[in-house]
């Protein structure tokens, strides 16, 4: 099963944001008496909008098997459900992880293996949740509204 990420408004305007500045940076270059300096700041924005909406549209995570994949664009991981330890519901912009493959600022925060975690923001975290418990009835549950 796939899971596309959730996308927070707040990450929404950030990228558009980020989009719109880039692209207004590369404005006064164009009206310089040489091609060459638009040509190269417009080739490094473009190169930067085209990895913010690659992350964008290729973010989702998807349960087969006994496996969880994970990818956001150049970067995918896979974790083994049988390795997960906890799953943390986490709220809020800083997050205690290395990996983040999310869109949003509310998520979850997954625990494998012995110090490994990842944090991923499913957009339906109770179904997502039910799955994995499902395949794997010894994860622990902290601080997550869907499991009782």
């Amino acid at each position: 099963m796939v899971y596309k990420s959730a996308v927070s408004k707040a990450n929404k305007f950030i990228y558009i944001g980020t989009i719109v500045f880039l692209i207004l940076l590369s404005i006064p270059s164009f009206f310089e008496d040489t091609y060459e300096p638009f040509l190269v700041l417009f080739s490094i924005h473009f190169v930067i909008i085209l990895f913010i909406i690659w992350t964008y549209k290729t973010t989702f995570y998807k349960i087969e098997n006994t496996c969880l994949h994970w990818k956001s664009g150049p970067f995918y991981g896979e974790i083994d459900i049988q390795k997960i330890n906890k799953i943390e519901y986490h709220k809020g912009i800083i997050v205690p992880t290395i990996w983040k493959p999310a869109l949003s600022h509310i998520g979850i925060i997954i625990t494998y293996n012995k110090y490994d975690d990842i944090y991923i923001s499913p957009e339906k975290q109770e179904e997502f949740i039910a799955t994995l418990q499902r395949l794997n009835q010894n994860i622990t549950f902290k601080n997550t509204p869907y499991v009782e």
